[in-house]
């Protein structure tokens, strides 16, 4: 039941690709590094995925954009810079100085490695300082190309109204999904960009715009609430 319930919510995911694209998803070919709001490779998507930790991701957008075009999305030239060239470009976003510190440290470990290839180890990244589950599925899936699900709050709290069903921490989120779809990369991909999707444009913790979401026909809260709304 679940398994159908999730092939209609890619459906609908692929048929509302502007709604996506509305809140920076891209939908994009399964290798494409594009689905993070057209950003250019994996190193980009690594770098984004600290800075957009309590961040807003427009502000993230661009400070990536501007450590591009000083080439400072290149790991070795990441990791030579000083702290404060990299404060007076980060500076605005949320805890940019515990993240300066992070990425350089990221950039380190990369390059004694010797292959970003290496990086991709979910063991090794939830080894490493500021990189969480989220944050490291999200790693995997966006810059690596794994069938890795992250979990989101986003994810929890869409799935929970859309199944009807009280998912209570994000991790159960992660198990749902792989344990209910196939493990590929492109639909995962899609799952997570539609999800988070509606989590940001319409189903809000409070007042969720049910009557606007892409969702709605076939959401067990919205269609619950139309049924108790006509008793």
């Amino acid at each position: 039941m679940v398994s159908k319930i999730f092939q209609v919510l890619l459906e609908i995911f692929e048929h509302n690709r502007n709604v996506l694209k509305e809140k920076g998803w891209i939908v994009s070919p399964e290798n494409s590094y594009e689905w993070w709001d057209g950003l250019k490779n994996a190193e980009e998507i690594i770098i984004s995925a600290i800075l957009v930790q309590m961040s807003r991701w427009e502000i993230v957008k661009s400070k990536v954009e501007e450590m591009r075009n000083k080439g400072l999305t290149d790991f070795y030239r990441l990791y030579n810079a000083t702290e404060q060239e990299l404060y007076d470009i980060l500076k605005g976003i949320n805890f940019y100085k515990t993240k300066v510190k992070r990425l350089i440290n990221i950039s380190k470990i990369i390059i004694n490695l010797g292959s970003i290839d290496k990086f991709y180890d979910r063991k090794l990244l939830l080894s490493i300082d500021g990189i969480g589950e989220e944050t490291a599925d999200s790693i995997l899936l966006f810059a690596g190309h794994k069938p890795n699900f992250p979990p989101s709050e986003y994810g929890r709290r869409v799935l929970s109204r859309v199944l009807g069903i009280n998912i209570m921490k994000k991790n159960e989120v992660k198990t749902l999904v792989e344990e209910n779809l196939e493990r590929n990369v492109y639909e995962y991909k899609l799952l997570h960009a539609g999800i988070v999707t509606v989590g940001r444009a319409f189903c809000f913790i409070k007042n969720p715009k049910c009557e606007d979401c892409i969702l709605k026909n076939v959401c067990k809260y919205h269609l619950e609430k139309i049924h108790r709304d006509t008793k």
